[in-house]
């Protein structure tokens, strides 16, 4: 059982990243039995990470990055995603290890991200393009910095309770409780790590919001009803015409109880297993 959460907003990064890789989904989670978890090995700049496998594979191929605040999280900590989409999709999940903040400041994330999905493009000739939390951000930044010809060869973006875009404001009246790091003060603090020079905010290849930014062509976001920032889901929907879905009464990171009901169901939805 994972201790007290620390606090996110001064706390030691070594800290979160203990109490995260403490969490029972991560010490315990419950994973299909069909679905094979490899490592997959860094190849130059290329980051690594771990691939989930079904054992037959029919679908397209997905590239997913994990959320944490960019600040904790991995592919080891999102099995428990991951597989489960490798087993509802009945195709490979590469789920990507990329440098964290604040030992390593952005752009160096975003980098980490285009690499990964080119180094995949060269494999596949197809890919689909997830991740969760500040992981949908990092997707978004990976479909950005890829070429025109490339983006073209990205079936679709699935984003679930996606968030860290220092650029949407908060709404007058959300309240200022901190609880689970979801917070005005905690999202100032995972921004202060990550972009301490604040170079993200209005520059079209990184900000989603920012005129100029390449917006996938074919997008689902997944927003939880209960969430504290699914005004930023809702914001991204907008401003990227993406199709929203909201789980209703549903926390934030609720993927984590997967494969129990309705995590399950809402995961369906979203990557378009069921109407």
């Amino acid at each position: 059982m994972a201790d007290a959460a620390p606090d996110w907003i001064n706390g030691d990064p070594d800290d979160l990243r203990r109490w995260r890789n403490a969490s029972p989904e991560v010490v315990n989670p419950v994973l299909p039995d069909d679905v094979a978890i490899t490592a997959l090995a860094p190849d130059g700049a290329c980051p690594g990470g771990l691939i989930c496998t079904p054992d037959r594979v029919e679908g397209v191929p997905v590239v997913y990055f994990h959320g944490g605040g960019f600040v904790v999280g991995s592919p080891e900590t999102h099995r428990i995603n991951t597989a489960w989409i490798a087993h509802l999709t009945r195709a490979p999940v590469i789920s990507i290890r990329y440098r964290l903040a604040p030992e390593h400041a952005f752009p160096a994330q975003a980098k980490d991200a285009v690499a990964a999905l080119r180094r995949q493009l060269r494999s596949h000739p197809r890919l689909r393009l997830m991740g969760d939390s500040a992981g949908g951000l990092v997707a978004l930044w990976a479909h950005a910095g890829l070429t025109v010809e490339e983006r073209g060869r990205i079936g679709d973006v699935v984003l679930f309770y996606p968030g860290g875009t220092a650029s949407i404001p908060r709404p007058v009246g959300l309240g200022e409780d901190e609880a689970g790091g979801l917070g005005p003060k905690s999202l100032a603090a995972y921004q202060r790590r990550l972009d301490p020079n604040g170079i993200a905010g209005g520059d079209a290849r990184y900000d989603p919001m920012a005129e100029g930014f390449a917006a996938p062509a074919r997008m689902t976001i997944l927003g939880a009803g209960a969430d504290p920032i699914l005004y930023q889901a809702r914001a991204l929907a907008d401003r990227l015409k993406a199709r929203l879905l909201v789980a209703e009464g549903e926390a934030h990171s609720f993927l984590a109880a997967l494969p129990s009901e309705p995590a399950i169901t809402h995961l369906k939805r979203a990557l378009g297993e069921t109407p």
